[in-house]
């Protein structure tokens, strides 16, 4: 397991760009969750989804060791600010969410990122994270693989894929359109 690990956190932190606090939690994360599903490393788990909950260092780790990715729709960014990810099998149904214990914590660890390391090499998966079973609840629409669902908005006359929309008075119109925007018209 730990040259294994060593191995994983490498390719994650060339991934990244550096090695961090969120790279050492994800890898060892998402070693864990492929072990708990009993899927194999460096191979294509066409049946997983990972749901990550933050969107910092650590997914980009989850993303390196699963290979999952947005791209692909295999991993689907929660944003709720959370040192957590859910993992679904698509054949079985099984799914579960797995928390950083030490992100819970409130007390402050001051070790630095090579005890980190170690200390997450060396550590049970037990001991570093929390583990729960949970149903997911998954439109077909955000399933990978091609679009289910595409309409034009009559509004801005933009292509709208995978169930993205909404119906107001039987139009399909746009979240940009619909709601308030990331961005502005200039």
């Amino acid at each position: 397991m730990d040259k294994i690990y060593e191995e994983q956190l490498e390719k994650a932190g060339n991934f990244h760009g550096e090695i961090c606090g969120g790279i050492v939690i994800g890898t060892k994360l998402a070693i864990y969750a492929l072990e708990k599903m009993g899927m194999e490393l460096n191979k294509k788990n066409k049946d997983l989804i990972v749901f990550v909950e933050i969107d910092r260092c650590m997914s980009d780790a989850v993303q390196s060791v699963t290979g999952c990715s947005m791209g692909k729709r295999s991993l689907k960014q929660m944003g709720y600010g959370k040192f957590a990810a859910t993992f679904y099998n698509i054949a079985t149904g099984e799914a579960f969410r797995i928390t950083d214990v030490d992100a819970n914590s409130k007390e402050k660890n001051s070790e630095t990122k090579e005890e980190m390391i170690e200390r997450f090499k060396n550590t049970p998966n037990e001991d570093l994270f929390n583990f729960q079973r949970v149903e997911i609840k998954l439109d077909e629409n955000e399933l990978p693989g091609k679009p289910r669902e595409t309409v034009f908005c009559s509004i801005c006359n933009e292509k709208v894929m995978d169930g993205k929309h909404k119906l107001v008075g039987g139009k399909a119109i746009c979240k940009s359109c619909s709601e308030e925007s990331y961005y502005r018209i200039i």
